[in-house]
């Protein structure tokens, strides 16, 4: 993850579908989040061991199947090793919604994208008011390369030059796409079927 405590979200979220051990959790973040968002070992049991101070997820004990049962000291059977599974507690649920629904980091790429894995479980008036605030943020961002590339062209190199015509036609790239979005979301509030659901 690309900064401290941004794990939190999507780990409850996951959560909220379904009790997890650490090894498919972090398959499934993966899985989710794709190949540019890997997810360590050093960052996963931490931020679970945070949730689990704050009360916002619990570990049970899940027992492993064992090929081989031996018996305890007590005499007992032994099945094998113990994996803690974490389950979403109820103030994991009001933490995951007030990191869902929290609007002021929602601009950068990173949380805009964690919180769009997310959008199922927003009403539609937050889901257009995030994207709206994303829009504009691409739209200043655009403007700034423009304004670089009018007042520096001549001090910029070819290498740079193309560097900053890319950024500039991923901006635009990421623009169309939210612009795409929020008119399926408008379509939606408007009572318009969703073409995915045709």
């Amino acid at each position: 993850m690309k900064q401290p405590g941004m794990l939190e979200l999507p780990v409850l979220g996951l959560l909220k579908e379904r009790s997890m051990h650490g090894y498919e959790l972090r398959k499934q973040l993966s899985a989710m989040l794709g190949p540019f968002w890997q997810v360590s070992w050093g960052s996963l049991y931490p931020t679970l061991r945070r949730l689990a101070k704050a009360g916002a997820v619990e570990k049970l004990a899940e027992e492993k199947p064992s090929k081989r049962r031996a018996k305890t000291a007590s005499g007992s059977l032994n099945s094998g090793r113990r994996k803690t599974v974490y389950r979403l507690t109820a103030q994991g649920e009001a933490l995951f919604t007030e990191l869902l629904e929290e609007t002021a980091a929602a601009v950068d790429a990173d949380h805009f994208t964690l919180k769009l894995a997310f959008f199922r479980y927003l009403n539609p008036e937050t889901r257009l008011a995030l994207l709206e605030r994303r829009r504009a943020y691409l739209q200043e961002k655009l403007g700034q390369f423009k304004t670089n590339l009018r007042d520096y062209r001549e001090r910029i190199d070819s290498y740079t030059l193309s560097l900053q015509n890319h950024s500039m036609a991923a901006t635009q790239s990421d623009i169309e796409w939210i612009d795409e979005l929020i008119r399926a979301e408008r379509s939606i509030e408007g009572g318009a079927p969703n073409p995915s659901n045709a």
